[in-house]
C-alpha cells in the first residue's frame, strides 16, 4: 500500500508538472494575443438552459448543424476561467428570450456569487484588487430571469422592454366532460388524497385538496421571488409586492423605482461599462475562452461522478422522443440504463464519490425501486449526495431518498409520497361507435388491466390492498432514508407536493444550494480537497453490461443497443407501443399534475 500511495503521488506530480508546461505554453500565447482580450466576457441566455452539458458523441462538436445548448455546467466552468484571469474586468449576462425554471434562475445567481468568491481567492491578496462584475443586460423581463439579474451588480433594460413580473399563474386543465362525451371513464385507485396525477381526469376543477396544495406552493415561490427581489436591489419586501401588483412596467418606470440601474440598447453597453474615450470590449465567451489564461492544478486522489437521472421514470432503457408524450414527456429514465450507470459509478474505483442528478415528476413504482435499490448499494460503498433539479417529486424522490445528503434549490418541486392506479374505461365509447365485444377468461383478475371493466368489488378491493403495499414501501424507503420515524413520514407524505425550501424545513431535504454546493458536500463526505482541485466527471454509459452482484453477463454486442433503441422509437410512432408501454405499467409513483406556473 505505501508503495501504491508513492506512486499515486508521483504520478500526480508528474501530471501536475506536464499541467504547468502546457499552461505555460497557452499563456505564452495569450501574452502574445493580450490586446484581443475582452475587458467583458459575454454569455448570451437566448434558449433553454440545461443543468448539465449532454452527453453526446465526441463527434457531434465537429458537426456544422450542432450547436451544443447552454448549461449551468457550461457557465459555471466559464465563470471559473474568467475569474482565473487578471485581466478581465467582468462578465456580461445578455438575457434575449432565454427559458428559465425558478430553480434555475436560482441556480444562477449562486454562480454569480460563487464567481465572486473565486475572483477574491485568486486576485484578493493583491495590492490595489478590483473586484470583478457582473452586469445582466435584460431585453425582457420574466419573474425568473430577473431573480437570476437580481444577483448582479448592475441591471440594464432595453428602452421597450417592460419589467413583466406579475406573479404567479397556474391554469390546469380538466377533461371530464370532453371524455363523457366521447363514452370513456377514468378508473383510479389512490391511497393518498393530495395525489393529483389523475384529477384532470376525474373532475372538472380544482379539488379542495388540491387548492390547497397550490395554494401552500405559491405561498413559498411567491415568497422566493420577492425575497430575491427585494435583497438584491435593496428594495422593502412590501415594495416589491406592491410593483409586482402594478406590474408589467415600462422601462422609465422600472427605472424610477429602483429595480434597473440603466436604460439602453445593448450597443451602448461598451460606453456604459468603459469610459468615454474607451469603450470597454465586450467579446462572446467562444471567441475568447483560448485566450483567458490558464492555471495548473494539483489532482485529487479521486473523483466525484456524476450521473443525471431525467425524465419520467419507466422500466427497460432510457429513451428520448421527438416530441413530448402524454404522462412521458420527452425523456425517460429507463431503469435498465440507470442500473448500468450506477454499477459502473459503484466499481469505478477512480470515484471517490458520486453525485445523482434527480430532475423526474416520477413513474413507475417497479422502475423507481429497482433504481432505488442499485443507489442504497452504491451510498454503501461510497458517498451518494443528490442534487435535485426542478422537479424531484413521486418516483423522483423515491429514488432520491437514499442520498446520504440532498440539495434541492428554494424552487424546486418535491415530496409528492403516495401512489396511484388509473386505466381508462372505454365501454362506452365502443358503444357509440357500434362496437361490440365478447370475453373468454381464465382467473378471476386477468382482466383487471383491461379497459373494458372497470374495478368494482373484490377487483377493486386487490388493486386498494396493491397499492396500500406500495405505498407502505415508499414510506418505508423514505423514513430509512431521512432517519425519520414513520409517523413523521406519514404526516408528509399523503401525495403532498412541497417547495426545497419547505421540504428543508420538514426534513426531507438537507440543504438548499446549487450544483456547486452538492460538489462541496461530496467531497466533504469523501474527505476530499475542497478547493476546487477534484475532477467533477460524468459516469460514462456504454462498455460491458454489468449484471447485479454478484452475476455478471457477457459483454453485449456493439451497438445492438442503439439500434434498438432507433427501433423502439420507429416501433412507438407507427405500432402504438405507447398503449404497450402504459399497460405494462401498472401501479405509479407520479406526480404529473405539478403547478404549470407561467413566469
Amino acid at each position: 500500500m505505501a508503495s501504491e500511495s508513492w506512486l499515486e503521488r508521483a504520478g500526480g506530480l508528474l501530471g501536475y508538472l506536464w499541467q504547468s508546461t502546457i499552461c505555460g505554453v497557452l499563456n505564452l500565447r495569450r501574452r502574445l494575443f493580450k490586446r484581443r482580450l475582452p475587458d467583458y466576457v459575454v454569455l448570451t441566455l437566448d434558449a433553454d438552459l440545461l443543468e448539465r452539458e449532454p452527453d453526446v458523441p465526441w463527434y457531434y462538436t465537429f458537426l456544422p448543424i450542432y450547436s451544443a445548448p447552454l448549461s449551468l455546467e457550461t457557465i459555471a466552468g466559464a465563470l471559473r476561467r474568467v475569474a482565473v484571469d487578471p485581466d478581465v474586468k467582468g462578465v456580461l449576462f445578455l438575457f434575449k428570450g432565454a427559458t428559465l425554471s425558478l430553480a434555475q434562475a436560482q441556480s444562477l445567481a449562486s454562480l454569480c456569487e460563487h464567481f465572486r468568491g473565486w475572483d477574491r481567492a485568486q486576485h484578493g491578496h493583491k495590492a490595489g484588487f478590483a473586484a470583478k462584475q457582473v452586469v445582466a443586460h435584460l431585453e425582457e423581463v420574466t419573474a425568473a430571469t430577473f431573480v437570476a439579474a437580481c444577483a448582479a451588480d448592475r441591471i440594464t433594460l432595453a428602452p421597450l422592454a417592460e419589467w413583466d413580473v406579475t406573479g404567479l399563474l397556474a391554469t390546469p386543465t380538466f377533461f371530464k366532460d370532453l371524455l363523457a362525451r366521447l363514452g370513456v371513464e377514468f378508473d383510479v385507485v389512490r391511497v393518498a388524497p393530495w395525489k393529483t396525477a389523475a384529477d384532470s381526469f376525474l373532475f372538472n376543477g380544482l379539488t379542495d385538496a388540491a387548492r390547497e396544495q397550490y395554494n401552500w406552493l405559491f405561498d413559498s415561490l411567491f415568497g422566493t421571488i420577492v425575497g430575491a427581489v427585494a435583497g438584491g436591489r435593496n428594495l422593502p419586501e412590501q415594495m416589491v409586492r406592491d410593483l409586482v401588483d402594478r406590474a408589467p412596467l415600462g422601462a422609465a418606470a422600472a427605472l424610477a423605482a429602483g429595480l434597473v440601474d440603466q436604460v439602453l440598447y445593448e450597443d451602448e453597453l461598451p460606453a456604459l461599462l468603459g469610459q468615454a474615450e474607451r469603450p470597454a470590449r465586450c467579446k462572446a465567451y467562444g471567441r475568447v475562452r483560448g485566450l483567458l489564461r490558464r492555471q495548473p492544478r494539483r489532482s485529487a486522489a479521486c473523483d466525484v461522478g456524476v450521473i443525471s437521472l431525467v425524465g419520467s421514470i419507466m422500466t427497460g432503457e432510457s429513451r428520448s422522443f421527438p416530441v413530448a408524450l402524454p404522462i412521458l414527456g420527452e425523456e425517460t429514465i429507463g431503469s435498465s440504463t440507470a442500473q448500468q450507470l450506477i454499477r459502473r459509478a459503484r466499481r469505478d474505483d477512480s470515484l471517490g464519490a458520486v453525485i445523482v442528478h434527480v430532475d423526474s415528476p416520477g413513474g413507475s413504482a417497479l422502475a423507481s425501486d429497482l433504481i432505488w435499490r442499485e443507489l442504497v448499494l452504491l451510498n454503501q460503498e461510497k458517498p451518494l449526495i443528490v442534487y435535485m433539479g426542478d422537479v424531484a417529486a413521486s418516483g423522483g424522490y423515491y429514488i432520491a431518498a437514499p442520498g446520504r445528503q440532498i440539495v434541492a434549490q428554494p424552487a424546486t418541486i418535491t415530496g409528492s409520497i403516495g401512489v396511484i392506479m388509473a386505466k381508462p374505461v372505454t365501454a362506452g365509447a365502443f358503444k357509440k361507435l357500434g362496437v361490440g365485444w365478447d370475453t373468454v377468461q381464465r382467473g378471476a383478475h386477468a382482466d383487471l388491466a383491461s379497459s373494458l371493466t372497470p374495478w368494482e368489488g373484490e377487483p377493486r378491493q386487490a388493486v386498494e390492498e396493491s397499492l396500500q403495499h406500495y405505498y407502505g414501501a415508499f414510506k418505508q424507503r423514505v423514513a430509512e432514508g431521512r432517519k425519520l420515524p414513520l409517523a413523521a413520514v406519514d404526516d408528509l407524505a399523503g401525495g403532498r407536493v412541497w417547495t426545497g425550501e419547505q421540504a428543508l424545513a420538514k426534513g426531507l431535504v438537507d440543504h438548499l444550494g446549487d450544483f456547486e454546493r452538492a460538489i462541496e458536500l461530496a467531497c466533504v463526505e469523501a474527505g476530499l480537497p475542497t478547493d476546487g482541485r477534484v475532477r467533477v466527471v460524468p459516469v460514462a454509459a456504454g462498455g460491458r453490461w454489468l449484471a447485479g452482484e454478484p452475476r455478471r453477463a457477457v459483454e453485449v454486442m456493439l451497438g445492438l443497443a442503439g439500434l434498438r433503441q432507433v427501433a423502439g422509437v420507429v416501433d412507438l410512432l407507427a405500432g402504438g407501443e405507447f398503449a404497450r408501454l402504459l399497460a405494462r405499467e401498472r401501479v405509479w409513483l407520479l406526480a404529473d399534475m405539478l403547478p404549470r406556473i407561467r413566469f
